[in-house]
Parts: structure tokens; sequence; C-alpha cells
């Protein structure tokens, strides 16, 4: 009888926990529109579970560039042009979107993930 050694053991684990962390994931579609600088208020807070794949589809009337903050992802969002954003959502808590462009620097909304 052999002794499992204990990278294997490790690697085992491992797997396990990134296995469980996945069980309940779902893709999550936002479709969201900005018009001059403001979202709907129905949009303005994205709720969604660690794990989920989410996209965030984005169309508005000016041009801005739109920051995640927490995940440190950034999109140029271009007037009359659908643009996605991608990701999935692994650090819980509640993070900020924010809209930079000439004459403005503001919150817009939030997205909440919350622990599985």
């Amino acid at each position: 009888m052999t002794t499992p050694r204990p990278w294997a053991l490790f690697a085992a684990v491992a797997l396990a926990f990134l296995a469980a962390g996945a069980v309940g994931a779902e893709p999550r579609l936002f479709d969201l529109t900005l018009k001059d600088g403001l979202l709907p208020e129905g949009q303005r807070l994205l709720r969604v579970n660690q794990g989920d794949e989410v996209t965030l589809k984005w169309t508005t009337n000016r041009a801005f560039t739109l920051h995640l903050h927490g995940y440190d992802l950034e999109a140029r969002l271009v007037p009359q042009t659908s643009v996605e954003l991608r990701f999935t959502a692994r650090a819980t808590g509640r993070f900020p979107l924010e809209i930079h462009g000439p004459g403005t620097e503001r919150t817009i909304g939030h997205l909440e993930v919350h622990p599985r």
C-alpha cells in the first residue's frame, strides 16, 4: 500500500473546492441603457451570486468610459453601438459602476455579488 503524496492530496482538495464553487453558477445577462449618462431606476442595482458568469450589455446615446470598480474592468461606450462587458463574479461585495467622459465622472449604479 502506498501513501499519497502531500501535493496529490492538496490537488484533490483544491479541485473539490473549485467544483463546489461552480455549483449553482449561472450566466447572467443585463441589458443596460444609458441615456445622457443615467441608468433607469430599475437598472441601478445589479445582483448576482459568486461564480456567476456576468454579461453587462450596454447601449448609450453619448460616449463614455465605463469602469467597474473592484474588478478593475473598463469598457468604451459608443453611441448607438452595443458593447458587452463579460466577467466571472469572483469577488463578493458591492462594487460601483462609474462613467467617465467630458465633464462627467459619477457613479451610475452598483453591482452586488452575494456569496454562494
